[in-house]
């Protein structure tokens, strides 16, 4: 009677890397069963892409298309249909008459105690483990000693009920011994306390935290004295819409809203509560950021909603159930700072999933330690709270609470959030660089050497993303390097308003070593991106922006490397040869510009823009003396080599020297380039270049000068011949050795005369 069980859930991987998975879910109707099936699909770290469900009261059908977020552990389907199939009601006419005294008693409880080395990210390598486990954490405490050692106790329970056997528990501890390493003191596992449920409370909160964090009157301060990111800004907006006039029997509910994680659990477990049925609905895929949901529901009666209060009602608890799934502010308590997490329970007593596992993400992605943290349940505003209270780092003091929001909330932790902590970092060194006159310039070193570090591929993950509402800038990394300042630049792009007050920092510190090098790396992409009117402060800003650039490069030289290199390809692919953008500097700077990009395009490699680069070369007033794009560009390029001073460096400019070949140049041009290859053609003062800057030179001669080459190479010849500095050290030491054997000779024989002349004669 029925279908069998094993066909209440299909679960159909996709057939190429990148697509969803599809979940069917066809089984008898409950209320909230579209609750409990989103919030299984939650807990396993999974992102429904789109939905459609219908019923008839009695069966229902649902179909999900789910992709794993990129943060979420390895998901073993087998386990989630076995999940997902003990939340559907049975198929079997048993079920309903024996629906009470069948269902399964809660799992047991047991407690997990390991101390350790404190370390960064600890309590969430943990969480993570004990989620790939299909763990839950009911309950926590973690507290850190004097000694830096870790005491943990986590109450969890096993989603598969096997924790009671001996396998089960040696697996969870092998794992936490991986992940923990040698720092691992202890690690325990056993079944808890009955009386456990005392350490679910948490210490009572201050009146006035409790009302910040619990009330509804949350929606009338948005901002929390705080201005809000365009992320957060967009994460407050919804539209909630009622119509009645297009089905005889249910009320249409329209929702459109910003998309962010676990959205379609919010709305099924606010309708759960409210005891409304679902006849059909339909969960669109997400545009430019934002999810649709329509659904045809129906009171508890079965009746329409009619009544305007009452729909007015419905779409205010919807709203504030969307904005607000998480209650997020930060407490001084002391000299310390606090996090509190807060998250309504159903009705049915669940709380939210994964949370514990979303703040320690976002906590550890943004760099901050945990000093304590702590899980524990509070009855306020006539319902139940799940409250996590964190003990944060002393020296990790934020005022912007959507810092540690945005991260939670979103499909992934990247995005503004890390990239608001990074800025409030540029902004707080900056500072202490005006405030101390004698530590200045090692402070801006220091900040320049951090926005040009490396994103390793851990922070790389949090950060750039691919989606259409977000700025990707890992197309501007050159062989998979991507630094702090490309994604940077493009932020402040994105949101020029996140860049003001670093930039009106720098503009006091421009006299100032390295405030060039800083400005040009943060803010190359916003001077050209940003309507800027005043002709004064765009003349600076543009002459900043050279003399940092120039100044950059060079570092680059010196190291032989090319960290700068995206730099470099945006001021010439989309400046110097973008008249739209070029157009929006001084004249004088854009020329300034061109003979920079002179200088560096050997050593960048953009060799093949070197043509499209010299057309778009602007006039210069003195071009009747000196000639055209070609004479400007090959002095710049004598003038580079001369100062050149790193072997490989130098090999690499020589190599691509053949490409000036048939160039038009001046006889004043061509000798000076011709002046600047001889000079390293012999060994010696004043350049001291090496045999293979000396045979490149000598290759680079004969190909763009053939006229003339057999006489060079006697010339050569002959003062190597005449000047014996030029001779190598070799026959320069046989020559001396040769002369110092005579000098020997001599005396010996001076010797023998005078010791002839001392003997008495007879």
């Amino acid at each position: 009677m029925g279908v069998p069980s094993d066909d209440v859930v299909v679960i159909q991987k996709g057939n190429r890397p990148g697509e969803p998975c599809v979940i069917t879910v066809n089984c008898p109707d409950k209320t909230g069963l579209g609750c409990d099936i989103c919030r299984i699909i939650l807990d396993f770290g999974l992102y429904i892409e789109k939905a459609d469900f219908s019923t008839d009261g009695i069966w229902c059908y649902l179909v999900l298309w789910v992709f794993p977020h990129s943060s979420s552990p390895v998901v073993r389907l087998s386990n989630l249909k076995n999940q997902l199939q003990s939340v559907c009601p049975s198929c079997t006419v048993s079920y309903y008459f024996f629906q009470q005294t069948t269902r399964p008693s809660s799992s047991a409880v047991y407690l997990l105690t390991f101390l350790c080395l404190d370390r960064k990210g600890l309590l969430h390598d943990v969480t993570k483990i004990l989620s790939e486990l299909e763990l839950s954490i009911q309950s926590v405490k973690v507290t850190t000693t004097p000694d830096d050692r870790v005491l943990d106790l986590f109450f969890i329970t096993d989603n598969m009920d096997l924790l009671h056997t001996k396998e089960r528990q040696d697996e969870t501890l092998k794992q936490l011994h991986d992940v923990l390493g040698e720092s691992c003191i202890s690690c325990e596992l056993q079944l808890a306390d009955p009386v456990y449920e005392s350490h679910r409370g948490i210490p009572s909160l201050s009146p006035v935290v409790a009302e910040e964090l619990f009330t509804c009157a949350l929606l009338d301060k948005e901002t929390l004295s705080q201005a809000l990111s365009p992320d957060m800004t967009k994460l407050k907006e919804s539209n909630v819409t009622m119509d009645n006039s297009l089905s005889p029997a249910h009320t249409l509910l329209q929702i459109h809203c910003a998309d962010h994680k676990g959205l379609l659990y919010d709305i099924m477990r606010t309708l759960k509560d409210c005891n409304i049925k679902i006849s059909y609905g339909r969960f669109s895929p997400k545009v430019k950021g934002y999810r649709d949901l329509d659904l045809f529901i129906q009171q508890k009666d079965g009746k329409k909603f009619v009544d305007p209060d009452k729909q007015s009602a419905l779409c205010l608890c919807l709203k504030v159930e969307m904005l607000h799934p998480l209650r997020v502010i930060i407490a001084d308590r002391g000299p310390d700072t606090e996090l509190l997490v807060a998250n309504p329970v159903e009705l049915s007593g669940k709380g939210r999933p994964r949370v514990f596992y979303d703040v320690t993400l976002a906590l550890k992605t943004l760099g901050i330690c945990i000093f304590s943290a702590e899980i524990g349940r509070v009855s306020a505003s006539d319902r139940e709270w799940e409250v996590y209270r964190f003990l944060l780092e002393e020296n990790h003091k934020f005022q912007l609470s959507n810092m540690i929001e945005l991260p939670i909330r979103m499909s992934t932790p990247r995005s503004s959030a890390y990239l608001d902590a990074v800025t409030l970092e540029i902004e707080k060194k900056l500072q202490r660089a005006l405030a101390s006159p004698t530590q200045r310039r090692n402070l801006l070193q220091e900040l320049f050497a951090d926005i040009a570090l490396e994103i390793d591929e851990r922070a790389k993950d949090m950060i750039v993303s691919r989606e259409e509402d977000v700025i990707s800038p890992a197309e501007d990394s050159m062989d998979g390097q991507l630094c702090f300042y490309d994604v940077l630049t493009d932020h402040y792009v994105r949101v020029p308003a996140s860049g003001k007050r670093i930039l009106d920092l720098i503009v006091q510190l421009w006299s100032q070593s390295f405030a060039s090098h800083i400005f040009a790396l943060l803010f190359h992409k916003w001077l050209f991106e940003v309507q800027l009117d005043n002709s004064e402060v765009l003349l600076r800003y543009s002459s900043a922006l050279i003399e940092g650039a120039t100044n950059v490069f060079w570092i680059d030289t010196q190291s032989n490397t090319r960290r700068f290199q995206s730099l470099f390809r945006y001021l010439l692919e989309d400046v110097a040869l973008e008249p739209k953008r070029l157009n929006k500097i001084p004249v004088q700077v854009q020329r300034d510009l061109f003979l920079l990009l002179s200088r560096f395009i050997f050593f960048y490699n953009s060799v093949d823009k070197l043509g499209s680069f010299l057309r778009q070369f602007p006039l210069f007033p003195n071009a009747f003396l000196v000639g055209g794009a070609e004479d400007f560009f090959v002095i710049e390029l004598a003038d580079q080599l001369q100062k050149l001073k790193v072997e490989p460096v130098l090999l690499h400019y020589l190599s691509h020297i053949k490409l000036l070949q048939g160039m038009d140049l001046r006889m004043a041009t061509s000798t000076r380039l011709k002046a600047c290859l001889y000079s390293f053609t012999s060994p010696g003062g004043p350049m001291y270049p090496t045999r293979a800057v000396r045979h490149a030179a000598w290759d680079a001669l004969d190909l763009l000068f053939p006229v003339g080459r057999y006489p060079r190479h006697l010339i050569s010849l002959f003062f190597r011949l005449l000047y014996p500095w030029y001779w190598p050290s070799s026959c320069w030491n046989f020559i001396m050795d040769c002369i110092k054997a005579v000098l020997y000779s001599l005396l010996g024989l001076i010797y023998s005369s005078l010791e002839k002349l001392r003997k008495p004669k007879f």
